[in-house]
């Protein structure tokens, strides 16, 4: 059953559109078709995921009867609005990008068309389906650029607050870049390969031959406790295992690692890596490696964690090249820097163009029916973006083919498919590779858009004829505060 999964300020607008007193051009605004366009504003580059979450919310769209009455006994009185809502599926249209589709900040990547009085209504539902997924993948897809073909694995499970937010978290760093993790309930529902070491309190739980110390002489050798717990680890998981060396001292927990592993040729041959979670995770590594090699133990797979950003991924590479993989956790999914900011923005009401000239330039939205046109020169390498208008013939410079990348994908309850995890990283992945420089990539807008954007504004501002007859400024506004005359 469906929730109230709209603010206030949706209701009211759609109970006020319904109203008699809120016609436009001659006909009810509730009835009024409507054309709002979703964008993000906060990423340098992001993955448009997303999709399937977004028919899910719109499918699962029937409001059950206490929260119609919810609505009918609200104080501003919202009974038109519950009305409208009961028993009936969104029925308008809806265009996006394929998913996976990386775009850029103010690029229009879905849009969606019908009466105005449900279709605004539509908006949480937009910025919930798209925002978690691309804020997801576009820092998973961060650290892939920073690791290269480095392993990159998902630890972020305990710092994602509930189950089903985790299972999403590792659905989009996958097909951001990510390679396996750490979440069971993930690696079920997705199949990708699940992924973890020892914990901590392993060696922890071998105290014992610290604080018995009689327990070693029956042993026949006396030992450390952390090398007994090695080398009951590598029994346990005689396929193949990694060691985590910072309990006590990573040069103590690497001496102890090597000890056990070349006890027994078993034990040998189950030690396939190290995991360092604290210090300087290159100087350690490094030193970590040359020991194991020097006695004996050579190929191992270095794997390093510890609250890792990408600045700090790039940094190990660097001086650390032989580093094999990396667990990303809390910069992942809890401390990440920006959120998407999906925003779903009016853009045409009635088959006329509108938008929200802002004091900010970055506020400022677009107008129109938009496409977001991508030229590809004749290598396949993505060349320039243009967000223009629909119905333009698009021309880019050095472009061998034009593509539109905005297409039908939501229609009268029936949607296009959505390809499997698997294909949207692949399709990720392929991009990457086609773009000459992420960070830099020139997007633009055309001439006709530019000019509606700027005309239009222009018109809001100029209809303001007459206000010095009939209004007053305050004493000594700055000039700069004046309203445009």
């Amino acid at each position: 059953m469906g929730t109230l999964n709209f603010d206030r300020y949706h209701a009211a607008m759609g109970d006020a559109s319904y109203k008699d007193v809120t016609r436009v051009h001659n006909k009810p605004l509730s009835e009024t078709t409507a054309t709002f366009y979703c964008t993000q504003r906060k990423l340098p580059f992001a993955p448009v995921l997303g999709h399937e979450r977004l028919i899910r919310l719109l499918v699962d769209s029937q409001i059950d009867r206490p929260r119609l009455r919810f609505l009918e006994q609200d104080r501003g009185g919202l009974q038109r609005f519950a009305k409208a809502i009961e028993d009936i599926q969104f029925a308008g249209s809806i265009r996006a990008v394929r998913p996976g589709t990386i775009m850029f900040p103010q690029q229009p990547f879905a849009d969606i068309t019908g009466r105005f009085g449900l279709t605004q209504a539509q908006e949480i539902k937009f910025e919930h389906a798209f925002d978690l997924p691309m804020t997801t993948a576009s820092v998973a897809m961060q650290f892939r650029m920073a690791a290269g073909d480095r392993w990159l694995s998902d630890f972020s499970l305990r710092r994602n607050g509930d189950i089903e937010r985790a299972v999403d978290i590792a659905t989009y760093a996958f097909i951001g870049g990510f390679n396996d993790t750490s979440n069971m309930e993930a690696a079920h529902r997705l199949d990708i390969p699940a992924v973890g070491t020892e914990a901590h309190y392993w060696q922890q739980a071998y105290l014992e031959y610290l604080y018995e110390p009689e327990i070693e002489l029956r042993t026949g050798q006396p030992k450390h406790f952390e090398q007994v717990a090695f080398e009951r680890w590598l029994d346990a998981n005689p396929n193949g295992t990694t060691l985590l060396l910072d309990t006590i001292d990573v040069y103590m927990g690497a001496v102890h690692a090597s000890m056990a592993a070349t006890s027994t040729e078993a034990r040998r041959k189950a030690f396939k890596g190290f995991r360092v979670d604290s210090g300087d995770l290159a100087e350690l590594g490094q030193w970590c490696l040359r020991f194991f090699e020097a006695n004996g133990l050579p190929g191992l797979r270095p794997n390093l964690t510890g609250d890792l950003d990408v600045e700090k991924v790039e940094k190990i590479v660097a001086e650390f090249p032989e580093a094999a993989g990396f667990g990303i956790g809390t910069k992942l999914s809890s401390e990440v820097r920006h959120v998407a900011g999906v925003i779903f923005k009016a853009c045409m009401i009635d088959d006329r163009p509108t938008l929200k000239a802002s004091n900010s330039l970055d506020k400022t939205t677009l107008p129109g029916r938009m496409q977001v046109f991508r030229g590809i020169d004749a290598d396949g390498n993505y060349v320039t973006d243009v967000i223009g208008l629909d119905d333009e013939d698009m021309k880019i410079p050095g472009a061998a083919r034009v593509e539109r990348l905005l297409q039908a994908f939501w229609e009268n309850g029936q949607h296009s498919a959505i390809p499997s995890i698997e294909k949207q990283k692949a399709f990720v992945a392929n991009q990457i590779k086609r773009f000459r420089d992420l960070h830099n990539y020139p997007c633009t807008l055309s001439d006709r858009l530019a000019k509606l954007r700027d005309d239009l504004t222009e018109r809001m501002r100029a209809d303001n004829s007459g206000w010095e007859r009939i209004l007053k400024l305050p004493e000594e506004m700055p000039e700069e505060l004046q309203p445009v005359r």
